[in-house]
């Protein structure tokens, strides 16, 4: 894909990578029969089916290890508008766009019903973004009384946050019920990065843990593996998660994916919705093949969009969230 940069967190990047890939194949399968390739039954949306529980919990977890890398110290104005330029620019903008590409394109699945309601109520798989700001915003007077640089006080708010989780709290609007879903992961990188876990057999414990959850998923998730917000499904979600924090894998292949995390979450649906079109206009009908290029569009799509794109201030801002260059 590209040389890694030298001052890049290899085990990372190669969890941003393949987490990627779960969230892309998602919206190629599609969520619903109607959704996506319209998959029916099948291997693929079985697996799909299954992978909600870790999908969206990596994400989120990987957000609050990056977090601590650079947390909200001082200066809450600064701050805020960082996360407005990263965060709430780039939502608006492609949101936008892609719901107004939905009007226009034939063969798209989903269209927005109310438009007074846009972004108010989320935009499809952006609420993520909306989600992620408003836990920003929340953790300004954590991070000021410092809730988050001790233990004791770190594990009961994991338990408040798991609470509101598996009492379903929330509500659509802005997101807020998705920030209540993401919290739990969110702490639980943070608590990582922030309080690293250091001992022996630390990866033989993850091989262990990821071994016996992916055989669980495989035979039980149907019966015991719960509902989204579920405390069942937070468990699963979280394990899985440090598992693959214990384990330390390092893929240059993945990792090279990872470092476009932010482009491929905004952009893979455009370039997973045209290979499908695209490919069946021309009368393409095998569900394998419509997958593995739907994957590979999803993914190299928003990297090439992201090179073009960063070489200009007004892109680099609307799409990306960056920072202008400064020109010397």
């Amino acid at each position: 894909m590209t040389t890694l940069p030298v001052n890049r967190n290899s085990p990372i990047d190669t969890l941003r990578g393949f987490a990627c890939i779960l969230l892309v194949a998602y919206h190629v399968i599609g969520p619903f029969p109607d959704s996506g390739l319209q998959i029916k039954e099948g291997v693929l949306k079985d697996v799909n089916a299954l992978l909600f529980y870790i999908r969206m919990p990596i994400f989120t977890f990987l957000s609050g290890f990056v977090y601590a890398w650079r947390p909200f110290a001082f200066g809450w104005k600064t701050f805020v508008a960082g996360k407005i330029r990263r965060l709430i620019i780039p939502m608006l903008f492609v949101g936008t766009l892609f719901a107004l590409v939905q009007i226009v394109t034939p063969g798209t699945n989903s269209r927005i019903t109310d438009w007074r309601f846009l972004h108010l109520l989320p935009v499809a798989h952006y609420w993520f973004i909306e989600s992620l700001f408003l836990l920003f915003l929340l953790l300004i007077p954590l991070e000021h009384f410092r809730v988050l640089h001790n233990r004791k006080s770190f594990a009961l708010l994991f338990v408040i946050a798991a609470i509101l989780y598996v009492t379903n709290s929330g509500t659509p609007w802005l997101s807020i019920a998705g920030t209540i879903y993401l919290f739990p992961y969110f702490l639980a990188g943070l608590y990582c990065s922030r309080f690293p876990m250091q001992f022996k057999n630390q990866k033989a414990l993850g091989y262990l843990l990821l071994t016996a959850l992916l055989l669980f998923l495989l035979f039980y998730a149907q019966q015991y593996g719960g509902q989204r917000r579920s405390l069942n499904a937070l468990i699963i979600g979280t394990t899985f998660c440090i598992a693959l924090y214990f384990i330390k894998v390092k893929s240059p292949f993945l990792a090279s994916i990872g470092i476009y995390s932010y482009s491929i979450y905004l952009f893979h649906v455009f370039f997973t919705a045209a290979s499908r079109i695209f490919f069946r206009k021309i009368g393409m009908t095998n569900i394998w093949w419509l997958f593995i290029l739907g994957l590979v569009f999803g993914l190299i799509g928003p990297i090439l969009l992201e090179q073009i794109a960063s070489k200009y201030n007004l892109s680099r801002i609307l799409l990306l969230g960056k920072r202008p260059i400064k020109k010397s």
